[in-house]
Parts: C-alpha cells; structure tokens; sequence
C-alpha cells in the first residue's frame, strides 16, 4: 500500500512537470524524467515537433520561441506549488477513497458539529425554560389581581352607599386601603415583568430550540453511522430519541395553553422538566463519546489497509 502512495504522488509531481514542459518550444519532458520524447530530431539536432502553443500566421520564428519561453517560465514558477499541492490534496483524495466513503463527513471535525451544538443547546434549553416560566409568573399575578380587583370594587360601593345613607366609612377605608395597596403592589411588579417582553422571547426561543433540537439529534445519529456503519443502542441514544419526541409533543400543547387550558399548560411544563433531566443524564455519556472522538478519531479519515 506504501508501494501505491508513493506511486501516486510522483504520478501528481510528474504531471506538473509535464505541464510546465508543455509550454517549452520543444519536448524536454523526456530529458526532465528519463523517458523518449518521440520527437523527431532535424539535421542540426534541434527537435521540431511543438507543443500545446499554436503558431500564429505572420509570427516568425523567433517570435514563437519568445512566446513559448515565456509560457515556459510561467508555468516553471508554479511547479513548487503545484508540487506541494499534490501533497495536500493526496490525503484528501485518500478520504474519498472505497472504504472511507463519506470522506471528511467521517473525520474529526464533522464529529466535533454534534457535542459543540448541543452543549449550546443544553444552555439554551435553561434559558429558555427561564423565560417561560417568567410568562407564567406574569399569568399568575394576573390572576391575583383579579379577586383583589373584584373586592376594591365591592368596598368602593358599600362606600358610597354609606355615604348616601349618612353612615361612618371608616371601617370600610380602612379595608379598601389595604386592597388598593397590594393590588398597586402587583401591578407594579407585574408591569416590570411585562416591560421584559418574555413571552414573545419565550415563543420565539421555544421554536428555534425545537427546529435545532430536531436537526442536530438526526444529525449526531447520521454522524456515528457515517464514521461506523452503525448506531450503538444504548442510554446516550435513547434519551436523545425520548427528548426528540418530548419536543414534538410539548409544542402541540402551544395551541390549547394559548386558549387558556391549564391542563395543557401543566403538560407542557412537567414535559420540558422530564426533557431538561433527560438533557443533564446525557452529558456523562456524551463526554464518555466525545472523549473517544478527540483520542481516536482522526481529522482526516484514510481507508483501512487492504
């Protein structure tokens, strides 16, 4: 096999070789690589057969020379790069080779794409969670306010009856007061919150973990079988699988919590916990497989020995 490299890259180097001599006013390609040029050869031993350059009517001849020396010289230039070129390129050419057959899909890079994004996405995931559970705190004041509303307005009328009537309203103030102080209380701190736009935030966040989500656990599966040929059963890949589907259905619960149902709602944040605890069992598994990548994938993946 070291046999075939070897041959393979001094096949690369002879053919930029041949190029820069294609350009020359005459075949030196035999006298560069030890081989017969083929060319014939005139009484003052000058070869005469041309190559790759036409010449142009009205040229003479030593014009042609002059024009083919400077091709020549040009392309003489680039032989060092193309040489080094074709030292870069051969590993490359070997990755897409039978028996690595996805390339630099199978390579270290490509297996680095899945832990890098879903270390992001764990984050992501508490933030998110942050943000939405923000939108219900602002729900729940909401709801507070509501009694506390209610009873402001049933005293302001038992008030203004005793008024009409003639009758002390201090007892009365004094309740009112209270009411009117923490409903003010709330309001404040709802209006705070409100001001943090977290629900459109949460809405929006939500849909773009799940888009990712979905993408990047069907990606981590195609990575595996691009570098093994297989998928490894085991607690890594299921809870990823069981996250997967806990996304799907907490987003299906998006349109019964927008009409207020509060069974849904429960769902889908009890849902979200199971997934985020999913999430925190994944990352000693996945750094038990991110580990074998580092020490044993490598970036560039050859084919086995035949």
């Amino acid at each position: 096999r070291s046999r075939a490299k070897m041959l393979a890259r001094a096949a690369l180097i002879g053919a930029c070789l041949a190029m820069t001599e294609g350009f020359s006013p005459s075949f030196t390609t035999g006298r560069t690589l030890g081989l017969r040029a083929g060319a014939r050869v005139n009484a003052q031993g000058a070869q005469t057969v041309r190559c790759q350059q036409k010449r142009e009517a009205g040229e003479t001849v030593a014009e042609y020379e002059n024009r083919l020396e400077g091709f020549r010289r040009a392309a003489t230039a680039a032989v060092p790069s193309g040489i080094l070129l074709s030292q870069l390129a051969f590993p490359f050419q070997e990755a897409a080779a039978k028996g690595a057959e996805y390339g630099l899909l199978e390579g270290k890079a490509a297996a680095l794409i899945h832990p890098a994004v879903m270390i992001g996405l764990y984050g992501f995931t508490l933030f998110t969670g942050y943000q939405g559970l923000m939108w219900r705190k602002i729900r729940e004041l909401g709801d507070e306010m509501k009694p506390l509303q209610d009873e402001s307005k049933k005293l302001k009328a038992e008030m203004e009856s005793l008024t009409a009537a003639e009758k002390p309203t201090s007892a009365v103030e004094g309740k009112l007061k209270s009411v009117e102080q923490e409903l003010e209380k709330l309001t404040d701190e709802r209006k705070k919150l409100l001001a943090g736009g977290y629900r459109d935030k949460h809405f929006a966040l939500a849909s773009l973990l799940l888009a990712s989500g979905v993408t990047f656990s069907i990606e981590g599966c195609f990575d595996t079988y691009f570098r093994t040929g297989k998928l490894f059963p085991g607690p890594h890949l299921f809870a990823g699988a069981g996250i997967t589907v806990l996304w799907a259905i907490a987003a299906s619960l998006v349109p019964e919590m927008q009409k207020g149902n509060q069974n849904a709602r429960s769902m889908h944040i009890g849902l979200n916990a199971i997934i985020l605890a999913l999430f925190t069992w994944q990352i000693p598994t996945g750094w038990k497989i991110l580990d074998n990548v580092l020490n044993k994938v490598p970036w560039v993946p050859v084919p086995p020995p035949v």
